[in-house]
C-alpha cells in the first residue's frame, strides 16, 4: 500500500472547504484506488479522471464535518443546564459512565500517554428512539390518564475520534467520513450488474473480501453506528490483509474496458456523496422525561435542535462533539480481577 489506511490525509491546513492544495486530493486519490481496485492505476490519466469527483468528495466531507456545532462541555454540572445532555443521557452518572467506559475511551487509554491530558474532546453518537406510551397530562384543570404520548430515548452511545484537541476530532472524523465513502464505491463496484458478466468470480470474491476487512476494522463510521467489540483491530493485521487482498488482486487478468467501468463507477460514487452521507438537523422539544410536547404548550419543556448523521437510505444517528475533563472519568475495571473473583466465588 502506498500509506496506511489509518493515517489521516487531512492536516491542520485542510479543514477548510475549498481550499486543499494539490498535494491532498493527490494523496486522496491513491487512498480511494488503494480503497477500491488498485488496478485503476492501469487507467490513462486515472488520476486526472478522478481529480474533480475525489476533490468533490473531500471538500464535501470537511463542509459536512464543520456543519457539526463546536463541542459542548460535557460534565455533570453542564448536564443541568444544557437541554442537550439531559436528552442523550439519563442522568449525571449515566453520562460519566459513558465517558469512562465507551470502547473509544478504553481504546484511547490504551495508548502509551506521558500523561492524560487535563480535557479530551470526541465526537459522540447515539440511537434515537421514538416509541408510542400512554401517560398522564393536564387540560386545564383536568388531570387525564391514559394519554397517548411519544416518548424519546437514546441509545448505544458511542465515543470515537478520542484526542486532547477539538481540531484533530473533526480531522479523524473527516478522515472517516472519507473512507466511508470509498467503502461505498467499493460495494457499489461488488453489487453492479454488469461485473456479473464481465468479472472473474474469484475477483468478485477477493473484492468481497476487501470490503469485509474494511468493514471488520471499522475505519469509517462504523464505530458509530455498530456495536463495540471487546477487542482493539490489529492493524498490523488489517494492513496485512489488505496488502495480500491486492496482491492477488493484481494477479488477476481484467480487460481494460472493464477497469474503465470500474473507474467511472468509483467517480459516479465520489460526485454524489450527498446520497450516501448527510447531515439533517433534527428539533425536539421535551419535558423533564424525554417526553415530547407541542412547541406552544404551556408544560414545562426544552426546544433542542440535533444533528443527525444520515448514512445511505435509513440508517441515523445522532451526532455532535463534546469535551470533557480526564480527571473525572471513573477508573478502569480489571477484567483479569474481576474474573478471578467471580470464578472464586463460584468454586
Amino acid at each position: 500500500m502506498r500509506f496506511r489506511f489509518l493515517q489521516s490525509i487531512f492536516t491542520a491546513t485542510s479543514t477548510q472547504a475549498g481550499k486543499f492544495d494539490k498535494s491532498l486530493i493527490l494523496m486522496a486519490i491513491e487512498r480511494v484506488v488503494d480503497g477500491t481496485d488498485p488496478r485503476l492505476r492501469a487507467v490513462s490519466h486515472y488520476r486526472r479522471k478522478l481529480w474533480d469527483a475525489v476533490e468533490h468528495a473531500v471538500d464535501y466531507v470537511v463542509a459536512f464535518v464543520n456543519t457539526l456545532p463546536p463541542a459542548i462541555e460535557a460534565n455533570s454540572h453542564n448536564y443541568l443546564t444544557d437541554p442537550r445532555l439531559r436528552a442523550l443521557f439519563a442522568s449525571p452518572e449515566h453520562l460519566r459512565e459513558v465517558l469512562s467506559f465507551s470502547e473509544g475511551t478504553r481504546n484511547y487509554l490504551r495508548q502509551p500517554h506521558d500523561s492524560l491530558p487535563a480535557e479530551l474532546y470526541a465526537a459522540l453518537g447515539a440511537e434515537r428512539i421514538e416509541k408510542g406510551v400512554l401517560g398522564i397530562d393536564l387540560e386545564g384543570e383536568i388531570l387525564r390518564r391514559d394519554v397517548p404520548q411519544t416518548s424519546v430515548n437514546f441509545s448505544n452511545h458511542r465515543l470515537v475520534c478520542l484526542t486532547d484537541n477539538e481540531l484533530d476530532s473533526r480531522r479523524e472524523l473527516m478522515r472517516r467520513g472519507f473512507d466511508y465513502l470509498i467503502e461505498v464505491a467499493l460495494q457499489r463496484l461488488i453489487s453492479r450488474r454488469v461485473q456479473r458478466v464481465q468479472l472473474q468470480q474469484q475477483q468478485r470474491q477477493l473484492l468481497q473480501k476487501k470490503a469485509s476487512i474494511l468493514k471488520t476494522a471499522k475505519l469509517g463510521l462504523e464505530s458509530l453506528t455498530e456495536p463495540a467489540t471487546p477487542d482493539q483491530p490489529d492493524v498490523d493485521a488489517i494492513e496485512q490483509q489488505l496488502q495480500d487482498v491486492e496482491t492477488e488482486l493484481g494477479q488477476l487478468f481484467a480487460d481494460s474496458a472493464t477497469i474503465d467501468k470500474h473507474l467511472v463507477k468509483v467517480a459516479a460514487t465520489l460526485r454524489e456523496p450527498e446520497k450516501y452521507l448527510r447531515l439533517e438537523p433534527v428539533s425536539l422539544t421535551l419535558d423533564h422525561m424525554n417526553i415530547k410536547v407541542p412547541p406552544d404548550s404551556p408544560r414545562v419543556a426544552n426546544t433542542l435542535t440535533v444533528e443527525e448523521i444520515v448514512l445511505g437510505k435509513d440508517r441515523r444517528l445522532t451526532a455532535l462533539f463534546i469535551r470533557f475533563p480526564s480527571n473525572e472519568l471513573l477508573p478502569q475495571p480489571d477484567f483479569f480481577e474481576e474474573a478471578s473473583r467471580f470464578l472464586y466465588a463460584n468454586r
